[in-house]
């Protein structure tokens, strides 16, 4: 089902009729950040982390965000209401609003909306065989914010799809860091560990660390590519995808090629705290 309705600066209007002028700094200089979440069974799935994670992108680059969390979670729902989604995805797009001389903005006149589109599962056999990731050297801008900056993952989707990979790790000075959607885990020696710099702390990757670590070992740290590669289990967090076993690094089999039984815990109680939300 498509979407009808969004958001846009203080209203909620037909998708069909929402604008952004062509001098919007967002669209000409690609000046914006961006949040991501979803919708499950009617409530924003941590809503409080990922205003927090909001707010904090929104201060790095002097922007005002025009409604406060209270309004901002209301509109959230009256559009998953108007759209007809029980469960949805949920993106927040803050730009520096129109440009001032072609590249400076003022940041009390943001232009922002929100957009609200079904939430659609990932299909079931990444979940019970695995996926695979391809490698490539890349560190974002701006690592710990997120930005509508998404250039180099968009250039790499057609490469993604032709090696058969689910997601796109990113690699830098011989470290894993995050992929280009999702944050990275392996397992090794029974110990849960993530990277911790150069990253975007994801809210999935919280909730799976806090999960994980009443039964498991776990470590923020950096990871090498050979450590990585060396990995007993391996897997992926995000809000669209949730926890998804990882059993190819580019060419190369992690573990025994096939979801490792920490990993498939940290899913499982997962998505018990899911259903418990």
């Amino acid at each position: 089902m498509k979407p009808a309705f969004c958001y846009l600066n203080g209203e909620i209007v037909p998708l069909s009729e929402a604008r952004v002028g062509v001098y919007d700094v967002g669209l000409l200089r690609g000046f914006g950040i961006y949040e991501a979440l979803v919708v499950r069974n009617g409530t924003p799935f941590r809503f409080e982390d990922h205003m927090e994670r909001f707010v904090r992108s929104a201060g790095e680059l002097f922007l005002t965000i025009p409604a406060s969390a209270e309004e901002i979670k209301t509109v959230i729902l009256e559009l998953a209401t108007r759209n007809g989604y029980k469960d949805a995805v949920v993106r927040l797009i803050l730009t520096g609003g129109e440009a001032i001389g072609g590249i400076e903005y003022d940041g009390t006149k943001p232009t922002f909306y929100i957009l609200v589109e079904e939430f659609v599962p990932l299909d079931q056999k990444y979940f019970t065989e695995g996926c695979s990731l391809m490698l490539f050297d890349h560190q974002r801008q701006f690592p710990k914010l997120k930005t509508t900056n998404y250039i180099q993952a968009v250039l790499l989707q057609a490469e993604r799809k032709k090696a058969g990979a689910l997601e796109i790790l990113y690699t830098a000075e011989g470290k894993v860091l995050e992929a280009a959607t999702s944050n990275f885990f392996i397992v090794k020696n029974g110990t849960v560990v993530t990277p911790k710099e150069n990253i975007l702390g994801g809210i999935t990757r919280k909730v799976a660390l806090e999960v994980a670590s009443k039964v498991y070992p776990t470590e923020e740290r950096d990871i090498t590519i050979e450590e990585a590669l060396a990995a007993d289990e391996a897997f992926i967090t995000s809000s669209f995808k949730d926890v998804v076993p990882v059993v190819k690094l580019g060419d190369h089999t992690i573990g025994a090629g096939v979801p490792g039984p920490i990993t498939k815990d940290v899913m499982q109680k997962f998505e018990e705290y899911i259903e418990h939300y």
